[in-house]
C-alpha cells in the first residue's frame, strides 16, 4: 500500500505498550483487550498448550483507568484479582451481566468519568453500579476472587529528558557512513541523503527525493540496525515506535523538532538547486522573491559581479546596455545562474578561447564578495543559528563537505588573494563534479550568532503585549521573534537566563520554551 501510494504516508511500526500520543488520539476511547482472534494467536496458544484469555462480553474481565489525556487515553485489561487494583486509578469491572465501576481514593475526577464511558463503551445500556474504595460489595469481591492487598502508589511514567539527535546516513561502495549532525535545522535535511531523527521516545527515518530506489527500500532496515546499536550503547528500547517519512510528506510530529519553512519544502531540485532558488529569491515555478529593504537591488548588483566574472567575454555588451526597467531582473538573474552552472560545471562551458589572467581574480573577488553582502543583508533581523560541524560518531569513515569562504574586502587583489580564490572555485567545481551540492552556509557562519539579536528595532514592549493571546498585541514587529522586543529584565523573568544564552541554546529548545511561554 505505501509503495502504491508512492510513500506520501508516513510508515511506522509501534510496539503495544509504547503507542505514541499521535496514535493514542485516533482511537476515542482506546481500550485494549487481552487475547486476540487471528490465527496466529491460536496457534501461539495451541503450542503452549495454555488458556486463551481472549476477552468476551459474557466472561470477568477488569481494565484499568489511569491516563485521561486526549493523548494518553489508553485503558488496559489486566488480570482480575484485587492486587490489581491501585488506589490512585480507575478501573471497570465486568462480571457476566454485570458493570462495577470502581474508584480509588486518590483517583481524579476525570478518571472516574471516563471509567463511566469505558463501562458504556463495553456494554451500553446496562446498568452501571458505582462504588468507592471502602465501600465495596461482596458481589464485587467475589468476580475478583476474594479480598487483597493492593497498591496505593502511583505508577511511574516514562519521562524523556534526552535531547533529540540527528545522523545522516549515506552509501559508498556497499558501505553505510553516519555523520551526526549538531545545532541541527531544517537546512540540513538534504534531498540526497537519508537521515535518522532520534528523540529517545521515537525513531524517524527521513528519506530524500534524491536517494536511490533500492536504498529506499533499505529504510527499515537501517532504522531497526540503529535501534539495535542505541539500545546497546544509549539504552534506547529495542520496542520504540519507528517512522519512515519521505520528503515533502513530513507529518507535523516530525517537524516540531525543527523551526520548520513550508516556503522551502516547495523548492524542487537537488541540494545545489534548492540553495541557488533560495538565495537568489526564485521559487521553483521561477517568480521572484523580494525580501525589502533593498534586496533587489543588491541581488541585481550581485549577480551583475557574478556575470561579469565568469563571461569575461560579455563585460563590454553588458556594459554598453542600461536596463530599462526594473523587469529585467528575472533575465539578469537566469544569466547569473547560467554563469554559475558553468562555472561548477567545466564540462557545460562553451568551447571558447581562455582569457587573459590579468583581472580575473579580482573580478571573482568583487562576485565573492558582493554574494557574502547580499546574505549577509538577507540574513539580517534573522534568528539563523550557527551550524556545527558535522563529526563522524559510528560505523565506517567520515563525509566531508566543502565550504565556500568568501573573498576579503573589494579592492586590488593581491597574488595570494587570487591564488586563494582560485583555490576555492576549484574545490567547488570538483564538488560539482563529483555530484555534491556546495554548503554554502559557511559563508555566513561567523556572522550567524551575532544576527540573531540584531536590527530587530531598540524598542521593547511588555510580556503581556507580546504575548500570541495579547488583548493588545503590539503591530509591526516581527512575530516569529516576540521574545527579541522583551527588556533584558523582563526577558530575563520570563525565560530564566539572558539573551545570549537563550540564543546559544539547540533551535528546537529555543522553539520549545517560546511556546511554553506564548511567544511563539
Amino acid at each position: 500500500m505505501w509503495n502504491s501510494l508512492k510513500g506520501r504516508p508516513v510508515l511506522g511500526r509501534i510496539y503495544q505498550g509504547k503507542e505514541p500520543p499521535q496514535f493514542v488520539a485516533l482511537f476515542q476511547p482506546m481500550v485494549i483487550l487481552k487475547g486476540g482472534i487471528g490465527s496466529g494467536y491460536k496457534k501461539l496458544i495451541e503450542e503452549k498448550g495454555a488458556m486463551g484469555e481472549t476477552y468476551t462480553t459474557e466472561g470477568i474481565a477488569l481494565i484499568r483507568v489511569s491516563e485521561t489525556s486526549i493523548y494518553n487515553n489508553k485503558t488496559l485489561q489486566v488480570d482480575a484479582v484485587a492486587t490489581s487494583l491501585s488506589s490512585t486509578e480507575s478501573f471497570v469491572l465486568q462480571s457476566g451481566n454485570a458493570m462495577f465501576t470502581w474508584f480509588g481514593n486518590s483517583s481524579t475526577y476525570e478518571q472516574q468519568q471516563w471509567a463511566a464511558k469505558v463501562a458504556e463503551f463495553l456494554k451500553p445500556g446496562v446498568a452501571v453500579k458505582h462504588c468507592k474504595e471502602g465501600t465495596e460489595s461482596s458481589a464485587f469481591w467475589f468476580a475478583l476472587g476474594g479480598k487483597q492487598s493492593y497498591t496505593n502508589k502511583n505508577t511511574p511514567q516514562d519521562i524523556i529528558t534526552r535531547e533529540p539527535h540527528l545522523y545522516a546516513f549515506s552509501f559508498k561502495n556497499g558501505l553505510i557512513q553516519v555523520t551526526e549532525i549538531f545545532n541541527f535545522s531544517q537546512d540540513d535535511l538534504l534531498t540526497e541523503d537519508m537521515m535518522v531523527l532520534d528523540t529517545h521516545g521515537e525513531v524517524f527515518i527521513w528519506i530524500g527525493q534524491y536517494v536511490e530506489s533500492k536504498e529506499k527500500q533499505k529504510a527499515f532496515d537501517i532504522g531497526q540496525k540503529y535501534v539495535e546499536h542505541a539500545n546497546s550503547i544509549e539504552d534506547l528500547s529495542p520496542h520504540v515506535p519507528l517512522y519512515k517519512v519521505m520528503e515533502g510528506n513530513e507529518p507535523c510530529f516530525f517537524k516540531t523538532y525543527f523551526s520548520w519553512d513550508n516556503t522551502k519544502s516547495l523548492v524542487h531540485g537537488n541540494s545545489f538547486q534548492k540553495k541557488l532558488s533560495l538565495l537568489f529569491g526564485l521559487r521553483s515555478e521561477g517568480a521572484p522573491r523580494s525580501s525589502g529593504n533593498g534586496g533587489p537591488t543588491q541581488r541585481a548588483s550581485a549577480l551583475a559581479a557574478l556575470s561579469s566574472a565568469f563571461n569575461p567575454s560579455s563585460q563590454q555588451r553588458l556594459s554598453n546596455e542600461r536596463p530599462k526597467s526594473t523587469g529585467d531582473g528575472p533575465t539578469q538573474r537566469a544569466s547569473a545562474l547560467a554563469a554559475l552552472s558553468n562555472a561548477f560545471n567545466p564540462s557545460l562551458k562553451p568551447k571558447t578561447s581562455p582569457p587573459s589572467r590579468s583581472g580575473r581574480g579580482s573580478q571573482r573577488a568583487a562576485a565573492v564578495a558582493a554574494l557574502s553582502s547580499v546574505l549577509t543583508a538577507e540574513q539580517s533581523g534573522s534568528s539563523e543559528f550557527l551550524r556545527s560541524k558535522a563529526s563522524n560518531t559510528a560505523y565506517k569513515t567520515d563525509v566531508d563537505r566543502i565550504v565556500i569562504t568568501p573573498a576579503g574586502p573589494s579592492g586590488p587583489s593581491s597574488p595570494q588573494s587570487e591564488a586563494g580564490e582560485s583555490n576555492v572555485f576549484h574545490q567547488e567545481k570538483d564538488a560539482a563534479a563529483d555530484g555534491a551540492p556546495p554548503d554554502t552556509d559557511g559563508a555566513v557562519a561567523e556572522a550567524g550568532e551575532e544576527e540573531t539579536t540584531e536590527n530587530v528595532g531598540e524598542a521593547t514592549f511588555s510580556y503581556d503585549r507580546l504575548i500570541s493571546k495579547s488583548t493588545d498585541p503590539v503591530r509591526g514587529i516581527d512575530y516569529k521573534r516576540r521574545e527579541a522586543y522583551l527588556s533584558d529584565s523582563e526577558f530575563q523573568t520570563v525565560f530564566g537566563m539572558t539573551k545570549d544564552a537563550f540564543y546559544r541554546q539547540p533551535n528546537w529548545k529555543q522553539e520549545l520554551q517560546k511556546r511554553k511561554a506564548d511567544l511563539f
